[in-house]
């Protein structure tokens, strides 16, 4: 049994070996493709960064590429020394935090039924989600709607307006389908209400799709710039991203304000507002880099969602 095995597995790894010419271009084509497809992602990231931390003459000069040329970091010595900034950013970590946890909510409540209720009226309720994601009120009604509920320069107009998503309602129904419906009928059997299920049997099982579903959320308010720009009139309430906004604008302005002073510093001010520019990105999306690993081995199962039909 063992030898046979053995020759099978040899047979095998053989077959594995000699492969025909075309294959090996094919790999070799499919491989350089890859290779440029990553390259063209990761340069403008490497020279974003890398513009953000580089010496002025060489910001001034168009040498930087792919890593720093000397080392300046007075653009995120200006960026950090905003004290709006700290603020801003502990309203966005707010909004995504908690945005995030009750959309996990209300996306699993309304998915629970979808996926294993029988109900009557559960067609038009389909129906009803479903129309919310082809049709939308726009942005003048949901200003009213968010004024009118009295959350108007409030961080809570932003969670608000963007808990639930039809969308995501129907990637959750779709996973929860995929867990066998046996499970949820012996929990029922053994004396577990639909509450109970869900938070203790179901919510559990669908840690891919959650986790996906959470990332998206997140980044979604963290970039998040129309809503916060619509529903917020105090400073104090300020998000992350209308800070950076206004640090670009004041790096633009003081440009302008040196040239017109002084042409020999000039460049100077011109390297200091493509670095500042830089740096307010780089600022912007490093949360989101760092956060992704930590959820990448759950957001790969969540988005090969339906793609493997038992």
């Amino acid at each position: 049994m063992a030898q046979t095995a053995a020759k099978l597995t040899h047979k095998h790894h053989g077959d594995f070996i000699r492969r025909s010419r075309g294959e090996k271009i094919a790999d070799g084509v499919l491989l350089a493709f890859m290779i440029l497809l990553l390259c063209f992602f990761l340069y403008p990231l490497l020279n974003m960064f890398s513009i953000s931390l580089s010496d002025e003459y060489a910001v001034l000069r168009a040498d930087v590429t792919f890593y720093p040329i000397g080392f300046n970091p007075q653009a995120y010595d200006l960026i950090f020394q905003s004290q709006d900034l700290w603020r801003s950013i502990g309203n966005s970590l707010f909004v995504a935090i908690v945005g995030c946890a009750l959309s996990l909510v209300g996306l699993s409540l309304a998915a629970y039924p979808l996926a294993f209720a029988q109900f009557y009226g559960k067609k038009l309720y389909s129906f009803l989600i479903l129309f919310t994601m082809w049709f939308q009120g726009g942005i003048i009604p949901q200003f009213l709607t968010i004024q009118q509920l009295g959350l108007y320069d409030s961080l809570w107009a932003l969670i608000m307006n963007l808990l639930m998503s039809a969308y995501y309602v129907v990637i959750v129904k779709s996973y929860f389908q995929s867990i066998p419906v046996s499970i949820v009928e012996s929990a029922r059997i053994d004396g577990a209400n639909d509450f109970r299920i869900l938070f203790q049997l179901i919510i559990p099982l669908s840690k891919p799709v959650l986790a996906t579903v959470s990332l998206w959320v997140i980044v979604s308010h963290w970039n998040d710039y129309l809503n916060p720009l619509m529903f917020l009139s105090s400073r104090e309430n300020y998000t992350l991203q209308l800070i950076l906004k206004e640090l670009v604008l004041n790096a633009e302005s003081s440009i302008h304000n040196v040239s017109m002073v002084s042409t020999s510093a000039t460049g100077g001010a011109a390297a200091l507002g493509q670095q500042t520019r830089n740096a307010v990105l780089v600022v912007a999306m490093l949360p989101m880099i760092v956060l992704y690993p930590f959820v990448q081995r759950y957001f790969v199962s969540g988005v090969m969602l339906g793609s493997v039909k038992e």
